[in-house]
């Protein structure tokens, strides 16, 4: 059996961990039982606390404890679910967990996170110079306060040695998912998959980025130039006019537009017309032709090939998948 414990805390999202409980747990036994198989369970879950006591999760959720931290000494894996509550606020009432996690390490314990769990394991010293992810809305913040780590928030699971984080507050099932055929094998992940009703094989959040995750940063002009590209995206101007309508050369604008938010000002626009065009496919029923034009573009192919460059989906497959005509009928 594969021993793993969940850190519980206060303010925790449940689902992060009843989901991975469930998940893991009937790895090997719910398809079997689907199918009439003997049934052979392959994950022993259980739930640690600080002190063995039952934390109340957000949404004022109580979760009974399995055991306090001090008492795992058998654990093949680690896993931190995602914070629900204020991020700061919850590493600062949690030091127990992080020493959990620097202990756990250093007898060779595999570490897992989800979504903004990531930053407890950022916290430990977990992190330093390894590949990360978590939810893509903490991805600046994420940065800012832990600038050394190599964070790809466009992944959903990213592996680096014996660190696994996961991206957003449901990609607990990706990262279980990817456990469960790191431990036994892909025949029984994808029939873990199956049973529970959920897809495999994501491995993108870029369809859940959102367009103000760009905005945390203190240049109010740029946050004026941004808001400006916001309102008038569809469009035709150069660089060089837009710069000069801000009062500032095209060099100062760009230098600044890139540190104030991680890319430049040609890069920003396209994002915003990406972001309306998502918009557009989720609630709307014109055509990817018509779409294309209302953005700002005239090319239907070469939009079609960048808006899966940055969304992972074609425009087809995003309808397809987010469409609000598609729920309602």
């Amino acid at each position: 059996m594969i021993n793993v414990y969940i850190l519980g805390f206060n303010y925790a999202f449940a689902t992060s961990i009843v989901g991975v409980i469930d998940l893991l747990s009937t790895a090997g036994t719910a398809w079997n039982f689907f199918q009439g198989k003997s049934l052979t369970p392959k994950f022993n879950v259980r739930l640690a606390t600080p002190d063995g006591q039952p934390i109340r999760c957000l949404n004022n959720i109580l979760l009974q404890a399995d055991c306090a931290f001090d008492a795992i000494t058998d654990a093949h894996v680690v896993l931190v679910p995602s914070i629900g509550g204020d991020v700061e606020k919850t590493l600062a009432r949690n030091p127990e967990l992080v020493e959990c996690l620097r202990k756990q390490f250093d007898q060779g314990v595999q570490i897992a996170s989800n979504c903004t769990g990531a930053f407890f394991l950022a916290e430990a010293g977990l992190l330093e110079g390894r590949k990360a992810t978590t939810h893509w809305a903490h991805a600046e913040r994420f940065r800012k306060r832990y600038p050394n780590v190599n964070l790809i928030p466009e992944q959903l699971v990213t592996a680096d040695g014996p660190i696994f984080c996961s991206g957003g507050g449901h990609s607990w099932f990706d990262l279980g998912l990817h456990f469960i055929e790191l431990y036994i094998d892909h025949e029984t992940a994808i029939e873990s998959a199956k049973a529970m009703v959920i897809d495999s094989g994501r491995e993108s959040q870029l369809s859940y980025f959102s367009l103000n995750q760009n905005k945390y940063h203190n240049d109010e002009a740029i946050k004026g130039i941004q808001e400006w590209i916001d309102q008038h995206y569809a469009e035709d101007f150069s660089l060089a006019w837009l710069a000069e309508e801000k009062a500032m050369s095209p060099r100062t604008l760009i230098r600044r537009f890139k540190s104030a938010t991680g890319e430049s000002p040609l890069a920003y626009l396209q994002t915003v017309r990406i972001e309306m065009a998502k918009r557009l496919l989720e609630t709307s029923k014109q055509t990817i032709a018509e779409i294309t034009q209302n953005v700002g573009y005239e090319d239907v192919s070469s939009f079609s090939k960048m808006f899966k460059r940055k969304v992972g989906l074609s425009p087809r497959e995003y309808r397809g998948r987010f469409s609000k005509h598609i729920v309602e009928t």
